[in-house]
């Protein structure tokens, strides 16, 4: 399944978007918004190229679905971002800590300047091999990565007001 999603940000470049976006105490509060525990693996800054991973072991209620399809391990997955600071853009992919045979989530994410604001594209490419039921789960993927975005979204921007 092929995805897009857009969210802009008004009051605030695109350059001090990026920098928010690549800011540690920023990405570390927004894990904590969202629940989610983060390990920042590798980071990696040039004039010209971002490299950065991390490492994210979302905390969910006891008995999740995603949870229960692990047994007694947990579910987490490593994000892998190589960002051109010229283009403004990125590619980007994650690998899950199981089942990496399986799942395929990559894309690419783009920076651009929007009327009074930034514009941040994601484009995601979701595919999960499993007989007769990889689109079920596809589509639960999806909807997950939906709701992330959004809610980054909301955070980013109570963020930028906070920080005006």
């Amino acid at each position: 399944m092929r995805l897009t999603i857009e969210h802009v940000f008004e009051g605030i470049a695109v350059g001090d978007y990026e920098a928010l976006y690549f800011d540690e105490a920023f990405n570390e509060a927004l894990g904590k918004q969202l629940r989610l525990g983060r390990q920042l693996v590798r980071f990696d800054r040039s004039e010209n190229r971002i490299v950065r991973h991390v490492c994210y072991e979302p905390i969910r209620d006891a008995g999740h679905v995603i949870d229960r399809a692990y047994g007694s391990s947990r579910a987490s997955f490593l994000e892998e971002l190589e960002y051109d600071r010229t283009a403004r853009s990125g590619t980007w992919r994650t690998i899950p800590n199981r089942f990496t045979d399986r799942f395929r989530n990559a894309g690419t994410i783009e920076f651009a300047a929007a009327d009074g604001g930034t514009r941040r594209t994601v484009h995601a490419d979701v595919k999960v091999s499993a007989f007769g039921f990889g689109g079920l789960v596809e589509r639960l993927v999806v909807a997950e990565i939906e709701r992330s975005y959004a809610a980054t979204a909301d955070f980013t921007r109570a963020w930028i007001e906070a920080h005006r």
